[in-house]
């Protein structure tokens, strides 16, 4: 019973810092393609879209780099919300329109880091978005529910492809407390093996003495 409970105390004493680790910001990441259009393209380009969303301080802030559009880029946003995560269907902007402010146009490959976007700024948003979700404070709650429940993606449009050339869906990157809830874990389970190792050997030990004194005595 002491072997258990130190066991736990040591599943405790990583589940602490676990749960510290997992505060905002979060950040999350999209790998662009025109296999993720609805419907699928057979575009060349690629790209990669991260997102810093910090609930806590209503803040946003991306980071995208892209090559290889067939075309000239003509608008970059985030839609949202999907009825479910990753649903294969096409959704409204939720974003600034045609794209976020400072992102390349008229380009076929760039790189983009915004500033710090504030989810309280109707500038932030899609108007169409906003009466949506009757006001800025129901587009912030929305897009941010959207963002963490893998119901947004981020689509760049270009001018062969109107509807979209490359996007991907916005997915959460594990944080430290996942892989230190995963070490609490695997810690438990080398506890409880060793644990169990240990009585089994301690049950052969006995009756190995017994048999090597039989054999003494029998010599």
């Amino acid at each position: 019973m002491k072997r258990i409970a130190l066991c736990l105390v040591i599943g405790a004493a990583l589940l602490l810092p676990a749960r510290a680790a997992y505060a905002t910001p979060i950040t999350f990441v999209a790998h662009l393609s025109g296999a993720n259009e609805i419907p699928p393209n057979n575009s060349p380009a690629t790209g990669l879209a991260q997102v810093v969303l910090d609930a806590a301080a209503h803040t946003m802030q991306l980071n995208v780099v892209f090559s290889g559009l067939t075309t000239p880029d003509t608008a970059a946003h985030i839609h949202c919300c999907l009825p479910f995560p990753f649903d294969p269907i096409n959704i409204g902007v939720a974003t600034t329109l045609p794209a976020f402010p400072g992102f390349p146009l008229g380009v076929t490959s760039g790189t983009y880091s915004s500033a710090v976007l504030s989810l309280t700024d109707p500038a932030t948003y899609n108007p169409a978005f906003i009466t949506l979700e009757g006001g800025i404070a129901g587009a912030e709650a929305a897009l941010v529910a959207g963002i963490e429940n893998r119901e947004t993606y981020l689509n760049i449009h270009t001018q062969q492809f109107g509807g979209g050339e490359i996007r991907g869906f916005l997915v959460a990157v594990p944080e430290p407390g996942t892989l230190l809830l995963l070490g609490a874990g695997l810690a438990a389970i080398a506890c409880v093996t060793w644990r169990r190792h240990w009585r089994m050997q301690s049950r052969r030990l006995p009756r190995a003495l017994r048999r090597g004194s039989r054999w003494v005595a029998s010599g």
